[in-house]
């Protein structure tokens, strides 16, 4: 039983030790709030990088991430601010309707780069060819962070549905390293794996976020500091990797991955051919500029395969500007235009456009 000394002692003069953690607790959440608002006024730099995969972004169970229907707002990066609209059909895009009108019709699967990462939507590559060829209809259904399994997954699920004349495919070269990984850009995703050399699909229905992946894109997604001690801890992580024995580990362990991921995106490419060849669709590949392993594997699908395909390396390596951003890798208004008069001179001499006059 308390004495009346104990009833008139305050709480805090009982427990000074949890009193002290209460108070070290939030001192540091107000010192974190006020860090990051004052980042927010001196370094408007400091902007986080990929804003969209929090702004636009819903789960999916089949394709881990999909587009949230009808949402709209500001994309804001370091080197742009453009607004994104999505239609009610889950893309970037104006709205189509899956009944065919008079135009033929073209369906652009990419991922930010035929998304149009940092660009306004007229300025993508996709926009700047429709309004060349005012006799087509191009859908632009391009994901921000999907790899070809995604890609393959929403041609098949959704993408036929539209009735696609040409299937264009952009292929970007974290493709090969994505179509491996069960988890990407603070989600999961699906993947497939080669079993008696057929593709079967994997991690489907996707798991939900874990509670490590929605911090994530909190902090990453949505504040100024987080992406810049992100990348301090990235930093020193990789200088403690690099040390011993690990670079031979995971040499070894690299090599075994790269076999896989080409073997898994060759099926993949070859199943996205098949079924547009069984829905009387061609289907074509353009490839933002790669390395040269990357750019002969693609040929050697495409020749095999009879596929038409464009490595767009030679187009921007003439440019005299500038074709991406200062401080991101993504294509300006400039390397849309480069890219959508290269696809459009390549879909002409290739008889792609001519053969459905």
């Amino acid at each position: 039983m308390k004495t009346a000394v104990e009833r008139r002692t305050r709480w805090f003069q009982r427990h000074p030790g949890l009193t002290l953690s209460a108070f070290a607790f939030f001192g540091c959440v107000v010192a974190t709030v006020l860090a990051e608002l004052a980042a927010r006024a001196i370094f408007p730099e400091w902007a986080p990088p990929r804003e969209e995969r929090v702004k636009f972004w819903t789960y999916d169970e089949v394709l881990g991430w999909a587009h949230i229907p009808n949402q709209r707002g500001s994309f804001k990066h370091p080197d742009f601010s453009v607004e994104v609209v999505i239609n009610s059909q889950g893309m970037r895009d104006s709205e189509y309707s899956k009944e065919r009108t008079g135009k033929r019709r073209m369906l652009v699967i990419g991922d930010s780069f035929g998304w149009g990462f940092g660009v306004d939507h007229h300025e993508r590559f996709s926009e700047i060819l429709e309004s060349a060829r005012p006799d087509w209809e191009i859908i632009n259904a391009s994901v921000s962070g999907y790899s070809t399994d995604q890609e393959f997954l929403f041609l098949r699920e959704k993408g036929m549905a539209f009735n696609p004349d040409v299937v264009l495919l952009l292929f970007c070269i974290n493709d090969f390293d994505g179509n491996i990984h069960a988890e990407d850009y603070w989600h999961f995703k699906p993947f497939f794996a080669i079993e008696r050399g057929e593709l079967k699909l994997q991690n489907v229905p996707v798991p939900q976020a874990t509670i490590r992946q929605q911090l994530d894109r909190f902090f990453l997604g949505r504040t100024y500091l987080g992406p810049r001690l992100y990348a301090g801890k990235n930093a020193l992580l990789r200088n403690f990797m690099s040390s011993g024995n690990r670079n031979t580990e995971n040499s070894a362990k690299n090599t075994g991955d790269g076999r896989r991921t080409h073997d898994v995106t060759h099926h993949l490419i070859k199943g996205m051919n098949a079924l547009c060849k069984k829905n009387g669709a061609v289907f074509t590949i353009a490839s933002v500029p790669m390395d040269v392993e990357g750019k002969a594997f693609l040929r050697g699908i495409a020749e095999e395969e009879k596929i038409p395909y464009l490595p767009l390396d030679a187009y921007f390596e003439s440019a005299v500007t500038s074709v991406t951003f200062p401080h991101d890798r993504h294509w300006n208004a400039t390397g849309h235009r480069i890219a959508a008069n290269a696809i459009g001179e390549f879909l002409r001499t290739s008889g792609v456009f001519d053969a459905f006059r």
